[in-house]
């Protein structure tokens, strides 16, 4: 039987829902220096990018074992691979129903769901799995076949996150990772319902969560889809969302793919400091994807050079037909500094 505390209950729930998405406020738009196409991706989702010193690497999460480095070019840029040797054995503190998801996916070739990429300054490479939320670990790119390590990373990550209402949806995990310079710190961040930023520190050979607790921010929030447009996205209500992070500057920069922006945080409380929109760029007919309910910006890198921004477009075609995953740069926004405290 359902009694009037359900229908309270719901009534509160759709009250906050549309509270939270009258209150979004696009941002200034950031401006776009140029787009390519990537070839040589052999499974497409670009879902990760990071400036491994001079290079840009690239992960796709229908690739568990394959790391990408891209070669910017004129008119594309390509893709050459790099495979690498996984672990025997995967160990995650996940419990049984979202670990149930990574099993299926491993069907296909793709259980480890990687969905991010960072490197330290010594050029070590550090994956995020969203399937396992486990982190994998590689020596800087040279000859030969690399072997990748399963981080130590401590439960706790887990069992503080769900407690503040993280990690509750298969497929809505861990979607982009940092890693500080020195290697002594890891930020991930959660993607969604609810979305969250989380920091692991190194100590005594395994990763343990900061003295104040692994969980820098979580909270669930949603926008309307109506000031992109009537029916550009095939949504009405979006789940605010993290689907990619990077570390520059000494503040964290999370890409909010439902938002399309990209936000300037305090790498120490998460704060959100600053945010540019890319709405404008992407939503335009020339690279729109007419089939996608949602946003499609899931990786991210910022450098001197200027904000990259990967598409993962999961197969979908643009209007004029191109499946290609594509990157986009744009100029560091005149007043990244603005209200900046070092």
């Amino acid at each position: 039987m359902i009694g009037k505390g359900f229908f309270a209950t719901g009534a509160a729930l759709v009250l906050s829902v549309a509270t939270q998405a009258q209150a979004f406020q696009p941002s200034a738009e950031l401006t776009l220096q140029q787009a390519w196409p990537v070839e040589g991706m052999l499974s497409g989702n670009l879902s990760g990018l990071a400036a491994c010193g001079e290079q840009i690497q690239a992960v796709s999460d229908r690739e568990d074992n394959i790391i990408y480095t891209l070669e910017p070019g004129d008119q594309t840029w390509l893709a050459t691979e790099e495979t690498f040797i996984l672990p025997e054995e995967n160990a995650s503190h996940l419990p049984l129903p979202l670990l149930v998801s990574a099993w299926v996916r491993g069907l296909g070739g793709q259980g480890l769901d990687i969905e991010g990429i960072s490197c330290d300054e010594a050029g070590n490479r550090y994956l995020v799995s969203e399937g396992l939320l486990g982190i994998l670990q590689l020596g800087p790119r040279g000859g030969g076949f690399a072997r990748a390590q399963w981080l130590s990373v401590d439960q706790a990550l887990y069992a503080q996150g769900e407690k503040q209402g993280l990690w509750q949806q298969v497929n809505a995990l861990a979607e982009g990772i940092a890693v500080s310079s020195d290697g002594e710190a890891i930020w991930l961040a959660a993607e969604r319902l609810s979305r969250g930023l989380l920091k692991l520190e190194q100590y005594d050979g395994g990763w343990r969560c900061p003295l104040a607790g692994c969980v820098l921010l979580a909270e669930r929030r949603f926008l309307p889809a109506e000031p992109f447009g009537a029916g550009v996205l095939d949504s009405t209500i979006l789940a605010q969302d993290f689907s990619g992070l990077s570390l520059w500057g000494g503040r964290l920069w999370t890409l909010e793919r439902n938002e399309h922006q990209v936000c300037r945080r305090h790498p120490v409380s998460g704060h959100r400091e600053r945010c540019w929109s890319f709405a404008e760029t992407l939503l335009n007919e020339s690279y729109r994807y007419p089939e996608a309910p949602f946003g499609l910006a899931e990786a991210l890198v910022i450098n001197d050079q200027g904000i990259t921004i990967g598409l993962d477009n999961n197969g979908r075609a643009r209007l004029d037909g191109d499946t290609r995953p594509w990157v986009f740069r744009f100029a560091l926004p005149d007043d990244w500094q603005h209200d900046y405290t070092p």
